[in-house]
């Protein structure tokens, strides 16, 4: 299944500063990306400034709504937990958590936060590939799943399972060492490739050292292996190769089951979205592009999970795994586009070579910028020229790579001042933002006619609060001041 990329000039030639006072329009499918009231969106920008980030929570609910109603239709028992590293905006996680869901942590304050937002212990699981020992006895004070991705893992859980004086049960996270993308340029293929086997997350599945770090935590009194975790890559579009992979994940899966019982097979994350593009284009693509070439057109696929999750779960059945559980742990498909930002044209350069848009919002808090991954780019506020061109979009930042679009069709006649909607800032923009030469943006969330500051910008205090306060009220006098 594919998609034709969306228009990123959707509102040339119409009217956008008038509209109903609600956060989206039609949704025409469960997971498509229903355009926002740009009304809506300059009203905020007016209030709060930019740039600033809008979270529609019905969008959110609908997108939980969908995955619930996927996962309740299975076979078998199953579970979503959502990745808390892709947005840990508190009054999300709030969301999230009152409708039900478990939460992955990756880190102890990921951990505490979700916890503080309501999550059940009981539904959540602790991965990544390093957790210091305050944050493993944190995991089993609270009764936290630990899924093992580090050898060390077994001996702190032993003796802190030990000292509490009861058993604790562990997962086991896995690589299939298989690429889950693809590319018609075969060095791209290559590149993939590599990385999937070369990967440091989890313990390869058939491999000598799975099955040694298996033994050590069947040889542990006071640690069962009750679950499989495995997390293949982020923004997956081909779910023909995601199957492939998640195979050989079963297929372990299988044999731990025969002689542990298992209790969850724990697929990961990383569905794609429509609302993204990635680059998929290695080293002969690249000389193909200087020279003005174009020789691997393709279409962008589509990730559909009514299809992904039910195939697994035949695939669970035909290999004897009955009755145990089948997890995801979705982020960006559950956030990507219950965020927008409003960013203001700060500046328009028509250079020899180029055509400028420079924005307030940059890679500070648009950290995928720079990186190759596009997002939708639409004008709003008023009336635009319906003559398109293409434009070059960048960010404020003092910093070369600080550049959202290479070649973006936007209105011919849009200037300084002029607001335009960036799509999908959900995922990996909170969490990842930073304070490099501009601040932090504030997050609005609006719910119907309701609308509420859930994080403000940050200020120019706000970036030296850990500074010593002597240093700050007592300079360091320069070399040679008396």
């Amino acid at each position: 299944m594919s998609r034709p990329w969306p228009d990123t000039a959707a509102a040339t030639g119409t009217d956008t500063a008038t509209g109903p006072r609600t956060a989206t329009g039609t949704d025409t499918g469960p997971r498509t990306a229903p355009g926002w009231d740009p009304a809506r969106l300059a009203d905020v920008a007016q209030r709060h400034g930019t740039p600033v980030h809008v979270l529609d929570a019905e969008r959110l609910d609908r997108a939980t709504a969908h995955l619930l109603e996927v996962l309740g239709g299975l076979g078998r028992p199953a579970r979503a937990y959502y990745s808390v590293k892709t947005n840990y905006l508190p009054y999300l996680m709030r969301r999230l958590a009152a409708q039900g869901l478990g939460a992955d942590v990756v880190s102890g304050y990921e951990m505490e936060a979700a916890l503080a937002a309501g999550f059940d212990p009981a539904a959540m699981v602790f991965n990544g590939p390093v957790k210091t020992d305050d944050e493993l006895a944190a995991a089993v004070r609270h009764g936290v799943r630990v899924n093992i991705d580090g050898e060390q893992e077994i001996d702190a859980l032993e003796a802190l399972a030990a000292r509490a004086g009861h058993p604790v049960e562990v997962g086991i996270r896995i690589s299939p060492g298989l690429p889950v993308s693809t590319s018609a340029d075969p060095s791209y293929r290559a590149q993939a490739e590599r990385a999937a086997a070369r990967t440091r997350f989890g313990w390869p599945a058939g491999s000598p050292q799975l099955a040694a770090l298996v033994d050590r935590i069947d040889a542990s009194p006071h640690l069962t292996l009750r679950a499989v975790h495995a997390h293949l890559s982020s923004q997956i579009v081909h779910e023909d190769l995601m199957l492939t992979a998640l195979d050989r994940v079963l297929d372990e899966a299988a044999k731990l089951h025969a002689r542990f019982g298992l209790t969850e097979v724990n697929i990961g994350g990383g569905f794609g979205v429509p609302g993204i593009r990635r680059p998929r284009t290695g080293p002969q693509g690249a000389l193909a592009a200087l020279r003005g070439e174009d020789p691997f057109p393709e279409e962008e696929p589509f990730l559909d999970i009514a299809r992904l999750l039910p195939e697994l779960d035949e695939r669970m059945r035909l290999r004897g795994l009955d009755g145990v559980a089948l997890a995801c742990e979705p982020g960006r498909w559950l956030v990507s586009d219950v965020m927008a930002m409003v960013t203001r044209v700060m500046s328009r350069k028509e250079l020899p070579e180029a055509r400028w848009l420079i924005l307030d919002a940059g890679n500070h808090v648009t950290p995928w910028s720079g990186t190759g991954e596009v997002h939708r780019l639409t004008p709003i506020g008023r009336r635009y020229s319906a003559v398109n061109s293409t434009w070059s979009v960048a960010g404020p930042l003092c910093y070369e790579n600080d550049v959202h679009a290479a070649a973006a069709e936007l209105p011919d006649d849009v200037r300084a001042g002029d607001l335009l909607c960036l799509h999908d800032t959900g995922a990996y923009s909170l969490g990842r933002s930073n304070n490099f030469i501009r601040t932090r943006a504030a997050v609005v969330a609006v719910d119907g006619d309701a609308e509420q500051l859930v994080w403000r910008a940050e200020t120019g205090a706000d970036v030296f609060a850990l500074a010593d306060p002597a240093a700050l009220a007592d300079p360091v006098p320069a070399p040679g001041t008396p």
